[in-house]
């Protein structure tokens, strides 16, 4: 049997240190693959929190602002719970773990349906109340005399375009309501509300007790 020459046992080494690189790279090719991808899919998800907290802040925002609109004792404390996680949700965003901050925007992605629908249906009936108070006043302005209440053509005119806006948005809100979308509803309700009030204002007219700190909030009197 003859014997590998030098030359030929040389060649074997390189031959086998040829392939032990390649290994060595094909597995640092892997790895850093593995590490960009986990980059990646961190990425997607730090821009996925990001995306639902913006939305679940921009529903506790307007519910708060509804909260200052409307007046209800049992709902705010509804809404106190709506703060509550949201300052959980703000502290978990900042210092907490990813863990932390998926279980704190959670909580609150389950409970704002439940609290925008309750808001909404609240909102419903007080904005068509204030609507019919409205109405009302309205007729009765109109059988006074000019002497005991004055109002201009120019501003009788004002009055009605603002009733008509606040039956109007409190009609679009209603559909909006009975297909599911509360949060739209709450918008459009709140605008009826508006549009209510300032009716009652151009035409000179005292606003409801009731609505009193919604006049304040709304038309900054």
């Amino acid at each position: 049997m003859d014997l590998p020459t030098p030359s030929e046992i040389n060649s074997l080494r390189i031959g086998n240190s040829r392939g032990f690189w390649k290994w060595v790279l094909l597995f640092t090719g892997v790895l850093l693959a593995f590490i960009a991808w986990e980059g990646i899919e961190s990425s997607q998800s730090s821009q996925s929190f990001r995306e639902r907290k913006k939305s679940v802040d921009s529903k506790v925002r307007i519910l708060r602002e509804i909260g200052h609109s409307f007046s209800a004792t049992d709902l705010k404390k509804d809404l106190q719970k709506i703060e509550n996680y949201s300052v959980e949700l703000h502290s978990a965003s900042k210092v907490g773990s990813i863990q932390e901050k998926t279980d704190a925007l959670l909580v609150l992605e389950k409970t704002l349906p439940e609290s925008l629908k309750r808001w909404s249906e609240f909102a419903e009936g007080s904005s068509d109340r204030l609507l019919q108070h409205v109405a009302k006043e309205s007729r009765f302005l109109k059988m006074e005399s000019e002497d005991r209440h004055p109002l201009t053509a120019k501003e009788e005119e004002r009055a009605n375009d603002y009733f008509r806006m606040a039956r109007e948005e409190w009609l679009a809100g209603s559909k909006f309501r009975r297909d599911g979308n509360h949060l739209y509803a709450l918008v459009l309700y709140k605008r009826s509300l508006k549009y209510s009030l300032s009716s009652l204002k151009v035409s000179k007219l005292p606003y409801p007790e009731e609505y009193s700190q919604a006049a304040s909030r709304l038309l900054g009197k």
